[in-house]
């Protein structure tokens, strides 16, 4: 579950090679979706850019820094001399993915070469147990189909607080389509933890 982590803070993999390795070409093309013929932009990742968000840390950060008071439920009347931005211990994140195998070798891949060692533990739940990603095959009612998804993410939880419940302070969920930033959304997540004036994440 740390196996990514663990590579990414070593800067290599368990064979000795370059982590995270070189992405393949085919999982860095622009795509394009549009109405347009004749357009040649990747909507994606113009968004992305005009959104001018900016990763708050490396990957392989183990503190943050925060403003706790520039958040949302503060109060904005807070003297300047108390606006002062502190260094915190970047609280544990589990990071949880739920796919399906046929995405092991696209989605999931990229995954875990990009942004899953950022994350102090990562999982993907699939239809097929693969250790190299790492991927758990986990059973739940019903079939395996988009529109039964909660059935998954359900049993995804329960496997996650039977198992892991002790040693993250935080668990993200999502599907094997999403992109994150996980220095981010530690620094967020810490800044919730303090925004009382409570160190307890």
């Amino acid at each position: 579950i740390t196996m990514l982590r663990t590579m990414l803070m070593h800067g290599k993999d368990r064979d000795g090679h370059p982590y995270p390795a070189q992405l393949p070409k085919e999982l860095c093309r622009d795509f394009i979706i549009s109405s347009d013929q004749n357009s040649t932009i990747d909507e994606d990742k113009r968004c992305f850019k005009e959104a001018n968000i900016k990763p708050t840390g490396p990957l392989n950060a183990s503190t943050v820094t925060i403003s706790p008071w520039n958040h949302f439920g503060v109060s904005h009347n807070i003297s300047d001399e108390n606006k002062t931005s502190i260094t915190v211990p970047a609280p544990k994140v589990l990071c949880l993915i739920y796919t399906v195998k046929n995405s092991h070798s696209t989605s999931i891949r990229a995954i875990r070469d990009t942004w899953g060692g950022g994350c102090d533990g990562f999982l993907a739940f699939s239809s097929l147990t693969d250790p190299r990603l790492p991927a758990i095959a986990l059973q739940h009612e019903g079939p395996e189909s988009y529109d039964n998804m909660w059935q998954k993410v359900r049993s995804i939880w329960k496997y996650v607080g039977a198992h892991y419940l002790d040693e993250f302070d935080w668990f993200f969920i999502g599907g094997d389509d999403m992109f994150v930033l996980p220095n981010n959304l530690r620094t967020y997540l810490a800044s919730l933890a303090y925004k009382d004036g409570n160190a307890d994440p």
